[in-house]
Order: C-alpha cells, then structure tokens, then sequence
C-alpha cells in the first residue's frame, strides 16, 4: 500500500481518511481480453484441424505453431499485466488536509496531482445510465480555484457518499486553517469583522 508519507508534500500530520480506486466493474473488460488470449490459440489450432487435418502431420508445423502461440500467449499476457496495474496503481487518496489523484501510465510512469483541500469550491457528483446506477458508481467532479480547475475521479464506487464527505473535509479544512491565521496574527475571537475578512482571504 502505498504511504503517504513518500509523496511529494507530505505533512507527518497528515492521517489518510479514504483510499479508492476505480470500480471494479470497469476491470471486467480486462477479464474478457485475458479470456480470449487464452482461447484464441486453442481455437485455432481446433480450427486447423478441422479445415486441414493434414497440417499438423507435416514435419515441424506442430512446433511453429506452438512457437507461435506462445509468443501470442506471452504479449497477451504483457498487455493484461499493463492492463492490470494501471487499473490496480490508479487511486484517488482524501486526507484531511488534501486530496491526491494519482495516475499511473503504463508500467514506469505516474502522474500526482494534488489538490488542497481548503481551496475547494465545489463538489459536483455524476451518476449516468443503468449500469452505474445499479451499481452505484460514477465520477465526482472537485472545482477548485487553482490552475487546474477541475478535478476529475472517473468510475468510483459510491460517487455521492465521496462528494459529500469531500466538502465536509474541506470545510473542516477551511476553518482549521482560520483559526491557524488567527492565532498567528493574535486576533481575538471576539473581532468577527477581522475573522471574517481572514476568512474572505482564505477563500480560494
């Protein structure tokens, strides 16, 4: 599992509140190119047999096939297992201070984007057609103020449940880094006016 503490911009005070990734209806595609990896030679080879009985019984034809196939076999393979860790190593990561989205690209390449959490506006949670419906799972759309304006999580599981928990952490958020601006320019609790502006500058 990967810790968070590795990562660039790290705070030891940091605690992980959710981890997730993907649905894992979207790997079912992946299942069907593995299953027909494996059934691809053997079809053949019964196809084969059955247009051209004599193939086989020619010196040699046998090996060439069975070299064949298995270099089918071994890229088939290669491309399910890169398949299958872009699937596995791309997660979206909600602490209390941030959120993290983390892509990977293939087998050596990643991209984290990171998003602080007080500096998020909206929260906007997307659920469209039957499937996802039924499964509950859709994209959560986090709206930010930065350079990059808009967050995208594509097919997790519970959309709604992580919107609303993203807003209520980047409240909490919000108010920690008041009261840290507050303590740190000493203003009383009592001066609303000046908590409010520190707020407004707070604002993303």
């Amino acid at each position: 599992m990967l810790d968070l503490h590795h990562l660039p911009g790290s705070d030891l005070r940091e605690s992980k509140i959710l981890y997730f990734r993907r649905h894992p209806i979207t790997f079912l595609p992946l299942v069907l190119i593995a299953l027909l990896v494996i059934l691809i030679p053997f079809a053949a080879y019964y196809l084969i047999s059955f247009l051209k009985p004599e193939f086989f019984a020619e010196p040699g034809y046998l090996t060439l096939f069975i070299l064949g196939a298995s270099i089918f076999f071994l890229f088939g393979s290669l491309f399910a297992f890169q398949m299958f860790i872009e699937y596995w190593l791309d997660v979206f990561i909600l602490t209390d201070r941030r959120l993290l989205d983390i892509d990977q690209h293939g087998l050596f390449g990643r991209t984290v984007s990171e998003l602080r959490l007080y500096r998020t506006q909206d929260v906007t949670a997307q659920v469209k057609g039957m499937l996802h419906s039924l499964l509950d799972y859709g994209d959560v759309f986090v709206q930010t103020a930065g350079e990059i304006e808009r967050f995208k999580f594509e097919d997790i599981s519970h959309p709604n449940h992580v919107a609303k928990l993203i807003l209520e952490m980047s409240e909490a958020d919000r108010k920690q880094q008041l009261d840290v601006a507050i303590e740190e320019f000493n203003v009383p609790d009592s001066h609303h006016a000046d908590k409010e502006d520190l707020a407004r500058k707070l604002e993303p």
